[in-house]
């Protein structure tokens, strides 16, 4: 259901906002229209507001997943208010959008929500990456590939059971252990 293009495939393998935001209006124009092509551009300058009075953009799907931990690990007790933000996430990131657009448009919004995990992993390659010690010494390689599981887990299952809202994250959470499955040697 979620194949596409080598050119879409090589869009959205690329991390990082600027080369993507060069890529995309050339593919629009060449690629054939799945009947998506529309949706992507919106749910790329939805991720991507512009920041105002600075340069760059804010990546709001790379957020989602920082903040979905921070969400798994404070939801047992509020969990009122952890639905109603995991709600306003999606929400805001063009999940009710794109799921308007039928198949096409949750096939967009899986491979976004992909890209945005891709570029997650990405982070934990950085020497601070959950850091022991009071952020004194560095974590083993180990213990690095073991705390990225354990965030995938919290981000995407973990927090749609605690919550009760597997239905409501099923392609966030499809999208996040698929690509998990491809980069879980970050």
């Amino acid at each position: 259901m979620y194949e596409q293009s080598a050119a879409w495939n090589e869009y959205y393998r690329e991390t990082e906002p600027e080369r993507r935001s060069e890529k995309l209006p050339e593919l629009l124009k060449t690629q054939p229209d799945d009947g998506a092509n529309a949706l992507r551009k919106r749910l790329y300058d939805l991720r991507h507001p512009k920041l105002k009075g600075q340069d760059g953009q804010a990546d709001l799907l790379l957020w989602q997943c920082v903040n979905f931990i921070q969400l798994y690990a404070t939801s047992r007790f509020l969990k009122g208010s952890a639905r109603r933000e995991v709600a306003d996430s999606l929400k805001k990131a063009g999940m009710e959008e794109a799921l308007s657009w039928g198949d096409a448009g949750e096939k967009a919004l899986y491979w976004e929500y992909r890209n945005a995990y891709r570029r997650y992993c990405n982070t934990t390659k950085n020497p601070s990456y959950r850091k022991t010690l009071f952020g004194l010494i560095s974590s083993s390689e180990a213990d690095k590939k073991e705390q990225l599981r354990k965030d995938t887990w919290e981000m995407s299952e973990g927090l749609a059971q605690r919550l009760g809202m597997e239905e409501q994250l099923r392609i966030w959470i499809r999208a996040v252990n698929d690509e998990y499955a491809m980069v879980s040697n970050c």
